[in-house]
């Protein structure tokens, strides 16, 4: 088993209780540290650097997903960890592969794919 500290971005509360689930039951040992938009999530990984690992919703207020990508790339400061963006639509697959995530899942998330793509 493996042991990650997660940062789960999504502006709606159940969508990321559902995440955490799926990765406390698959999982030996996670922190899951939670966050409502982009900007609040910059914010959490320079408090927690230790941050192994980045669930990303791409549809939110504020700052988006997409718009996340660009600037978490674009701050030297920030340690580059594993990013798997999340969507209701298919469309943003492209654009979010493009900005720096390591994989896209569409919405509903099945433990399944979420496995797949942490691991993989």
């Amino acid at each position: 088993m493996v042991s990650f500290k997660v940062l789960i971005v999504d502006d709606d509360y159940i969508n990321r209780k559902l995440l955490v689930s799926i990765l406390k039951k698959e999982l030996y040992k996670i922190e899951a540290i939670e966050s409502i938009d982009g900007e609040d999530a910059l914010k959490k990984l320079r408090k927690h650097p230790d941050i192994q690992l980045i669930l990303l919703d791409i549809e939110m207020p504020n700052v988006n997903g997409l718009e996340f990508l660009e600037r978490y790339h674009q701050d030297i400061r920030l340690k580059r960890v594993r990013t798997i963006a999340i969507s209701s639509n298919d469309l943003h697959k492209k654009r979010a592969i493009e900005a720096g995530s390591h994989a896209f899942l569409v919405k509903p998330i099945t433990e399944e794919k979420l496995m797949e793509a942490i691991l993989g």
